[in-house]
C-alpha cells in the first residue's frame, strides 16, 4: 500500500494542574475538544481523525463528537513531563499497526487552540506537500515584536531588524510520516493575531 492517507491526531489528556478539565471546558457552546474535532472532521485533507487520551470521560466525549478513540494513552504519556513527540510516536506506531503503510502525513491539532478552521488545516497541509517539507506549522506575528536577538559578534539587536518576529500558535502542526522531526526546516502558515488564541499548553 502506498502512503497517501493523512491521520489527524488530537492530544487530550485528562490531567491539568493549571486548568483542571480544560479539554472539556465550554467555549460558546462547544468544548475545546469538540472544536478541535469539528475542525478536523471538516478538513478535506484529513482521512482519519483520532483522539489520544488517558481519560475515559474525554474518550466518551470524543466518540460522541465524531472522532475515533482506538486506545487509551499509557499513564507514562499522560504526565506533565511527557513529551509531545512521545505522544505522536505512540499514535503513529498504533496507526502503522492498524493500517500498515497507509499514512503519508500526520496533522496534530491541540484543543488549546480553539479558533483554528478547517481551512487553516488544509492550507497548512497543502503547504507542507507543495514545498516538500518534513513539517509545516501555523504561526502568528508576535504581538510584542520588541524582542532582542543575538547578532554578529554577540551583540543584542532588535529582532525587527531580521523581519517581523513570529511565534508558534499551536493551531496546526503537519508532520511528514517518515520524517518525524519537529525541529527541522518548516514551512509556515501565518495566521492573523485576531484569529488566534491559546489556552494553557499542549496536552
Amino acid at each position: 500500500m502506498s502512503r497517501s492517507r493523512v491521520l489527524g491526531l488530537i492530544p487530550a489528556r485528562g490531567g491539568s494542574k493549571r486548568l483542571p478539565g480544560k479539554n472539556l471546558a465550554d467555549l460558546h457552546g462547544r468544548s475545546l475538544l469538540q472544536r478541535a474535532i469539528d475542525a478536523g472532521l471538516a478538513a478535506r485533507g484529513i482521512d482519519r481523525l483520532i483522539v489520544s487520551t488517558d481519560d475515559p470521560a474525554i474518550a466518551e466525549a470524543a466518540r460522541a463528537g465524531g472522532a475515533e478513540v482506538p486506545f487509551l494513552r499509557p499513564a507514562e504519556l499522560a504526565t506533565d513531563e511527557a513529551s509531545s513527540l512521545d505522544v505522536v510516536r505512540h499514535a503513529m506506531d498504533w496507526a502503522d499497526q492498524d493500517e500498515p503503510g497507509a499514512f503519508s502525513h500526520l496533522v496534530l491539532l491541540q484543543p488549546t487552540s480553539p479558533l483554528r478552521t478547517a481551512g487553516d488545516i488544509d492550507q497548512t497541509l497543502t503547504l507542507c506537500r507543495d514545498q516538500d517539507r518534513s513539517t509545516a506549522v501555523s504561526v502568528t506575528p508576535a504581538p510584542k515584536p520588541d524582542v532582542l536577538m543575538i547578532g554578529q559578534g554577540g551583540v543584542l539587536r532588535p529582532a525587527s531588524e531580521y523581519g517581523h518576529p513570529l511565534i508558534l500558535n499551536g493551531a496546526v502542526y503537519v508532520l511528514k510520516w517518515d520524517h518525524l522531526n519537529i525541529g527541522g526546516a518548516s514551512s509556515l502558515r501565518i495566521r492573523p493575531i485576531t484569529s488566534w488564541t491559546s489556552i494553557g499548553r499542549w496536552t
